[in-house]
């Protein structure tokens, strides 16, 4: 059987504090560096068309939307997962790039609504069939039936953050699990301050 990096991680774990559980890395951990790693491959082959993904992002989830192409920022919050001000500065550099401009809502003079150019809709039409064979390639190392296993075992999970309604509960989750979890005792204090004293690692390992 390969092993990769998060089997290495959970011997690492077993080694310095066996009593840890550790067993959420078998699917989070993976979860987590496959999506770095996606990231990181999308980056490359939007590059030639001049793109990257914060910009891609933001023109494919207008153009999913349907014509006119047009989104309110607080939806293309929701779609990107981004705060309200990061979705500002990122609209700022996508309208400066010429592929999108924002207008007066109709219906309400004081917001507005991000709309695609039309050298918005012609590149968001020329990269998404190439972004998507590439992403597909990706999975080729699974044959149809784990592919469609993978998608509904994924789908459980990301519906326990992200109801189908769209309000984010994932937050107001974690912040009752976290309530929930019970003291660490002996080496875990230690380790616990050992962690506050030090620096913060991103990832969840």
């Amino acid at each position: 059987m390969k092993r990769d990096a998060i089997d290495k991680f959970a011997g690492e774990w077993a080694k310095e504090w066996p009593e840890l559980d550790v067993s959420h890395l078998q699917t989070v951990g993976r979860i987590w560096r496959i999506s770095e790693h996606l990231r990181r491959r999308f980056e490359v082959w939007l590059q030639p068309l001049g793109l990257n993904w914060e910009t891609f992002d933001v023109i494919v989830s207008l153009r999913r939307s349907g014509a006119p192409y047009r989104m309110r920022p607080t939806e293309l919050s929701e779609a990107c997962l981004l705060t309200s001000g990061a979705m500002t500065n990122r609209l700022d550099r996508v309208e400066r790039a010429g592929l999108i401009v924002r207008r007066p809502a109709p219906d309400d003079r004081r917001s507005v609504q991000v709309e695609l150019t039309s050298n918005g809709i012609t590149l968001a039409d020329q990269v998404i069939q190439p972004h998507f064979a590439a992403a597909r390639q990706l999975l080729e190392c699974l044959d149809g039936k784990q592919q469609q296993t993978l998608a509904h075992l994924l789908r459980d999970v990301l519906t326990t953050l992200e109801p189908a309604d769209g309000e984010a509960a994932g937050s107001d989750r974690m912040a009752k699990v976290s309530t929930s979890v019970p003291a660490k005792s002996g080496k875990g204090q230690a380790a616990s301050k050992r962690t506050t004293a030090g620096k913060r690692a991103r990832r969840p390992t």
